[in-house]
């Protein structure tokens, strides 16, 4: 890991290292890069990201559901708020992964606002553990 690793860049190199390894209860490093992909594309169809970037996490069932939203979010570059959504889970998780999660962490960086929470904004810099990104 270097000083300039984010979240997404260790999810990617965990998913293709030690794809069997499990990063939450019901959830491997390599489903949990393939789904937030999914839910990151999904995201970023929807226009989330450097334009529009504030995303009300939807309600979920598992602490799984959750990581994979947020994971997705930090991929996609969109800001997750405090407050709980509309969106839906399970449409957000069986899109399509395509390049536009690739393109777009090239707008990504460590200044790039990721998530709200107790009012204040945290970073993509600010996490420094894939851990450390899905704890409240």
């Amino acid at each position: 890991m270097t000083a300039d690793d984010l979240v997404i860049d260790q999810l990617c190199r965990a998913a293709h290292e030690r794809p069997r390894d499990v990063l939450l209860p019901g959830l491997t490093n390599a489903e949990a890069w393939a789904k937030s992909g999914a839910v990151a594309s999904w995201l970023i169809a929807q226009g989330y990201g450097p334009e529009r970037r504030a995303l009300a996490l939807p309600p979920v069932t598992s602490p799984a559901e959750r990581g994979v939203l947020l994971l997705g979010a930090l991929r996609a570059g969109a800001l997750v708020t405090e407050g709980v959504g509309t969106l839906s889970y399970g449409r957000m998780a069986a899109a399509s992964v395509d390049a536009a999660v690739a393109e777009r962490r090239l707008h990504i960086d460590a200044r790039t606002p990721a998530r709200v929470t107790g009012g204040v904004c945290r970073h993509h810099g600010d996490f420094r553990s894939i851990a450390q990104a899905l704890a409240d």
